[in-house]
């Protein structure tokens, strides 16, 4: 399986100059398997699959592509000095698995009520033996002669394995290896030393590994590494046992105790995998399960931390030796204890820096009071702090982040799911602390009477910061406290509010008590491999996506796909409309039509195709030719390929389809009462197709009729665009089964489990009443809700298009508004008004680029109502918050 890598508001291609990024668009960067080194990635897609070798940010410096099979961490190089680890964005499913792994063969070992590796997951120990059998050495050169013949081993967990350390310092002395444990219990009494001679410019390598966590457990009495200075440079290792700590402060510990080099790098170019570190479960432990003195490009990944009072903390011991470049990936922090802390990056030093370091999905679960999920700490001095934090989830923690002093903290904070308990403050900041930070994409938590800040906390920094597409809900109530600085800081496309009391979640949105979760249950079961969860938008050229630089991508709602199908899963491209065609655009802005055409998001034809008259079938729009041999050509993406043409209303020739140049498949287009016909074709190699409908033999009058063709997956989310230029809310209004009209446009015959509704600025230009308004729109959502097998359990968001300068004469476009919130009360929709959110004022969005030019390329220009690719970006950053929590 690809997953989809980029996508969210802080995958950009950018360079560092000074203390500032810069973005860079158009960057080509090559796709790695490692910080250094490593293999180059080649084989790559575009976000609609077509085959890349590199990748492009686009015209705002963004990035977005699908990696290789199975891959979820990649490196890109954008040649600007150093590679930028990015994660699939398909987390949730990628970190349920992983949590899901608890206790399985291969994954997280079980721990009972002890804080215990469970007996019954732990092979026999093979009593008495030599050393020989205890673990194995595989040496750089030849191991000295004298390691196999060291002292009897006993693996019992009660005495004394000093073997261990005597194959650490052989390894060394034979210029590094690996020692691989066995199955068993072995027993610490004292650390385990790695630390190198002075002034000895080696490096090597050692390496420790066991038979698994469930397999090889390590009784550390005092912790597991001591002292490491590490002058002579030595590379550690750690890979696949489990340690419990039954004394001492640390788990693993690293600080430098050697006076006369304090401050050196401790762990340097090392790794840590597929470890458990588990203090007593008791709450005695106030020490560290990580507790990392200046590590630097070193790995940490699949790691759960239990008992241990504390979860990870890396720090600089010196100004001149600092945490850098090091990843931190799949980390479990359990039942973290009374006011202790889950993640904490710190100077101790003045001046240090923490430069670089990324945290990707993680998770932290507190059981006791007064707990700190994550602290940033430069409390030693001025510290630079430089972290990124993706996919993380805490739960129950009084205190979310904590940032204390640093003069230049940049940190980034994407899909973060964070629930904690009542009362809470989320956010609390030190002075100067709080510089070039963006707090992006999900933000999440619910707890009674929160607040976002403390109420003495003052963002007033030098650099701007963004706390935006983020849903900051609690139960009861929620307070935005704080003092921002406008001019440097903004609060942005977020929904700061309550669930349980009937008020606007924020200027422009609604969302009443309840709503959502028939979508929430589809798109989790969706996201777990259980069916489609779909979603059908509706409306004008604002919401077909007039003019982005690719109307099918680039629009809101090709936006939105891209954001929710990284999150829960590729549900394939859903619906391409026939409307997308030359055959319609021509008529319109031909500089628009070509840079689609050259995007690839325009039906090709050949043959001469007309617009057809009745609103029928999804989209309302449909093309006809009566030349036999004309063709239409479509690019859906995925396994299913689903084609929809008018049919009956007199004879009709067969349509001919074929797939990615196969022969053509004929299928008949019956005559009789008007209706719309779904030819569906499965089992298709999972990718994107080239679908060439064919006119069959016919005679002048003897019509095939296209509305579309789209395509699916068998999960994940699909969004079927069925929004046409120039559509006002007559456009969808016709309910009846008979019509091929609002049934067919999120309605029983083309259902969907979410329905997005966007009518409006066309019926203000026509002066169209709010009363004929408010009925279109309710037929509509009669056809929707209980017209022929409907049961009422579709959700429906009604959204209000910026109406720009649309109309400046008739002034109808705030009745539509007031009667949305009517409707919304009686049929339980929520509201998205982007004319709201855009101050209702056309010179706003200007001063922000959104809005768009004819040239249809997606850049920022004058446009009465129509968007560039960042107001569409905008837009979909309105809405998807309420459809990810």
């Amino acid at each position: 399986m690809r997953y989809t890598f980029g996508g969210s508001p802080a995958d950009y291609a950018m360079e560092r100059v000074g203390s500032t990024l810069q973005l860079r668009p158009g960057a080509v960067g090559t796709v790695w398997s490692a910080a250094t080194g490593g293999t180059q990635y080649t084989d790559l897609t575009d976000p609609i699959l077509n085959p890349i070798t590199q990748v492009t940010a686009d015209s705002d410096g963004a990035v977005a592509f699908l990696g290789p099979d199975g891959v979820t961490l990649v490196y890109v190089d954008f040649g600007y000095g150093r590679r930028y680890a990015m994660t699939t964005t398909s987390l949730g499913s990628v970190l349920a698995d992983f949590i899901a792994s608890k206790g399985q063969a291969g994954g997280i070992a079980g721990l009972d009520e002890t804080g215990k590796v469970l007996a019954s997951q732990l092979p026999t120990g093979s009593g008495g033996g030599s050393i020989a059998s205890a673990y194995r050495l595989v040496a750089a050169s030849t191991a000295p002669s004298d390691v196999k013949a060291a002292a009897q081993y006993v693996c019992d967990g009660v005495a004394d394995d000093v073997q261990i350390q005597q194959a650490i310092d052989a390894t060394k002395a034979a210029g590094g290896g690996e020692i691989v444990l066995t199955s068993g219990t072995f027993n610490l009494a004292a650390r385990l030393l790695f630390e190198g001679a002075d002034d000895v410019n080696v490096e090597l390598d050692v390496r420790l590994r066991g038979q698994g966590p469930k397999s090889t457990t390590l009784v550390a009495a005092s912790g597991l590494v001591s002292a490491m200075h590490l002058s002579k440079v030595i590379r550690v290792h750690f890979g696949d046992f489990g340690v419990s700590v039954v004394g001492g402060t640390h788990g693993i510990s690293s600080a430098t105790t050697n006076a006369t080099n304090s401050g050196h790098r401790s762990f340097w170019h090392s790794s840590f995998k597929n470890l458990q570190i588990n203090g007593p479960w008791d709450g005695s432990h106030s020490g560290w399960g990580l507790y990392l003195g200046s590590p630097f490009r070193s790995v940490f990944e699949n790691i759960e931390l239990g008992g241990v009072g504390n979860g990870m903390r890396m720090f600089s011991e010196h100004a001149d030796f600092n945490p850098g470049d090091c990843i931190v990936t799949r980390m479990f922090v359990e039942s973290v204890g009374n006011n202790k802390i889950a993640y904490q990056v710190d100077s101790t030093t003045t001046n240090g820096v923490m430069n670089q370091i990324e945290f990707m999905m993680c998770e932290a679960i507190a059981s006791g009071t007064g707990c700190t999920g994550i602290h940033i700490n430069g409390t030693g001095g001025w510290g630079t702090t430089h972290t990124h934090w993706r996919g993380i989830n805490l739960e129950d923690f009084d205190k979310l982040l904590h940032v204390e002093r640093g003069a230049d903290n940049d940190f980034r904070f994407n899909h973060i799911q964070l629930r904690a308990t009542a009362g809470l403050t989320a956010f609390t900041f030190g002075a100067n602390s709080f510089n070039n930070a963006v707090l992006s994409t999900g933000l999440l938590y619910a707890a009674a009477n929160c607040k976002l800040f403390a109420d003495a906390n003052t963002i007033d920094v030098n650099s701007p910061n963004r706390v935006e597409n983020s849903r900051i809900y609690s139960e009861t109530n929620v307070k935005v406290t704080s003092s921002v600085n406008a001019s440097a800081s903004t609060l942005r496309r977020n929904i700061v509010g309550n669930t349980t009391v009937n008020t606007p979640g924020g200027p422009g949105i609604y969302v009443p008590p309840g709503w959502g979760k028939t979508w929430a249950a589809k798109r989790d079961a969706a996201a777990a491999g259980s069916g489609l969860a779909r979603i059908v938008t509706l409306g004008g050229s604002a919401t077909q996506g007039m003019y982005a630089s690719n109307p099918r991508t680039k629009s809101w709602p090709g936006v939105l796909a891209t954001t929710l199908q990284g999150l829960y899963g590729d549900g394939g491209s859903g619906l391409q409309q026939a409307s997308l065609s030359a055959a319609i655009l021509s008529s319109g802005d031909a500089a628009a039509l070509s840079a689609w055409t050259t995007a690839g998001a325009i039906v090709t034809a050949t043959g001469t195709w007309l617009q057809g008259g009745s609103k029928y079938g999804p989209g309302a729009n449909y093309i006809y030719n009566d030349v036999a041999g004309s063709t239409l050509t479509f690019k859906p993406r995925g396994t299913t390929v689903k084609i929809y043409t008018v049919v009956g209303s007199g004879t009709r020739p067969a349509m001919l389809y074929s797939i990615d140049g196969a022969a053509d498949v004929s299928v008949a287009q019956p005559s009789g009462t008007a209706a719309i016909q779904t030819t569906t074709i499965t089992g298709l190699s999972d990718a994107t197709h080239t679908v060439v409908l064919k006119v069959g033999t016919a005679s002048t009058g003897q019509y095939l009729s296209v509305c579309g063709v789209a395509g699916e997956r068998s999960s994940g989310v699909v969004i079927n665009n069925c929004a046409l230029a120039g559509a006002t809310s007559a456009t969808f209004a016709n309910n009846a089964t008979t019509a091929l009209n609002a049934t067919w446009n999120g309605g029983v015959d083309y259902p969907c489990d979410l329905a997005i509704y966007t009518a409006g600025p066309n019926d203000a230009a026509a002066n169209t009443t709010g009363d004929t308004w408010a009925a279109n729109v309710a037929k509509w959502i009669k056809a929707v809700r209980d017209t022929g097998a409907a049961t009422g359990d579709t959700d429906i968001i009604l959204a209000t298009p910026h109406l720009g300068t649309h109309d400046t004469t008739n002034f109808k476009y705030q009745d539509y508004a007031e009667r949305a919130r009517a409707l919304a009360d009686v049929y339980n929709c929520a509201i998205v008004n982007w004319w709201t959110l855009g101050r209702n004022s056309w010179q706003y969005w200007n001063s922000l680029g959104y809005w768009g030019t004819s040239a249809g390329t997606g850049a920022a220009g004058t446009d009465a109502v129509h968007m560039s690719d960042a107001g569409f970006a905008f837009m979909a950053g309105a809405v998807a918050p309420l459809l990810a929590s």
